[in-house]
């Protein structure tokens, strides 16, 4: 039996929270709290065991990070889990070691998901079963880096050791040929130097990585004037693969969890400053995805009427597409929405001008606009 505790200071949702958790199996609420000072209270009084505390994040007179914080200095043996509005949290939520970060409304699926992952930190296994399950992380988003299973980083000596790398785990279990590769990384150079800097780096990145004891990593083959590619031998943490296996939740599920867990992993996107080339269709079409994850956020809260929240999201998917009109005007009905009509009306005239718009091109009209802001989001 999994005891419960949870707080939160709007009564609806404390109360809406309860009864969810009181139709899970196997779980008993210990406790439910309108104020972080009725918990601790609860914490430092009550000697019965409580294997999950569901935390508030925004709440008057302490805040739910620091109440984690102080809650495992009392009671360590209780997991945390946090319970927001505001999906700009997720990272401090993980600094505290937090089982898991739900997005309100929280539903019944999301709490079981939560509830999941607590039995299965919970099951006692054997270390060489634990051993046998780490990974190697190779991280795409952002800039390109591997960290072995024991938690060390792949130096490379050399920037065009860490491209190919990049470039040769872009193509997957697919080896790629010599003369493609020279084309793609260097290109309009001399044909013989570009050769020689190949094998120089191919040579260079097997010494970076069996300085990690990752040996035997990059394959070559000789057959159709050669070629490279990578075999990893063990299972990897993949965050792109994980970024699509979570939008994959997504499309099934609309849950706004799943949304948050993706924008997390994108980050600032795909091999983001690198400069490859080479990386731009897929880096186009991650984005394109990532855009869509933005319009599903944005979607579901302002149908939620929970315009504020919506509001950084939204700037994100105009900062992404700076020339789509339509998404301006989205911009501008969310803050007519938000009651913030000086801030439209600048931003109208603003966006009016950088656009070129002409009068009558309806893309950005005021005047309908402001009759009938939430048109704007209305689904097709």
């Amino acid at each position: 039996m999994i005891r419960v505790i949870a707080v939160d200071d709007e009564l609806p949702a404390l109360n809406r929270l309860g009864k969810l958790l009181q139709t899970m199996e196997g779980v008993q609420v210990a406790g439910l709290f309108d104020s972080p000072k009725s918990l601790l209270e609860y914490a430092l009084t009550h000697s019965e065991p409580v294997e999950l505390a569901l935390l508030d994040m925004e709440m008057p007179g302490l805040h739910g990070l620091e109440l984690a914080r102080r809650l495992q200095a009392v009671r360590p043996e209780i997991h945390i889990a946090f319970l927001t509005a505001y999906e700009e949290y997720a990272r401090e939520a993980f600094d505290v070691e937090a089982l898991d970060y739900l997005l309100k409304p929280i539903t019944g699926d999301d709490l079981a998901r939560t509830l999941g992952r607590l039995r299965k930190r919970n099951t006692v296994r054997d270390p060489s079963e634990e051993a046998s399950e780490r990974k190697i992380a190779v991280r795409s988003f952002g800039p390109f880096s591997v960290t072995t299973e024991t938690g060390e980083s792949v130096r490379f000596r050399n920037s065009k050791s860490r491209e190919l790398l990049a470039y040769l785990h872009h193509h997957g279990d697919k080896p790629v040929s010599k003369a493609q590769i020279l084309e793609d990384i260097w290109q309009g150079g001399d044909v013989e130097r570009a050769q020689v800097n190949l094998h120089s780096t191919v040579y260079q990145l097997r010494k970076d990585l069996e300085a990690c004891g990752l040996n035997g990593i990059v394959e070559q083959t000789k057959t159709a004037g050669g070629s490279y590619g990578l075999r990893w031998n063990k299972r990897l943490d993949d965050d792109v693969l994980r970024f699509e296996a979570a939008v994959r939740q997504v499309e099934s599920t609309s849950s706004l969890t799943n949304v948050l867990q993706a924008i997390q992993l994108y980050g600032d996107g795909y091999l983001a400053g690198s400069g490859y080339g080479w990386a731009a269709p897929r880096q186009a079409e991650l984005e394109l995805t990532f855009g869509r994850l933005l319009e599903a956020m944005v979607g579901t809260y302002v149908e939620q009427k929970r315009y504020e929240i919506a509001l950084n999201p939204m700037q994100k998917w105009v900062q992404l597409q700076p020339l789509d009109a339509k998404l301006h005007a989205r911009m501008i009905a969310l803050l007519l929405l938000l009651d913030r009509e000086k801030e439209a009306k600048k931003y109208w005239e603003t966006m009016f001008d950088l656009l070129d718009l002409e009068e009558d091109s309806g893309e950005l009209d005021w005047s309908r606009l402001r009759a009938n802001p939430a048109a704007c989001f209305e689904r097709p």
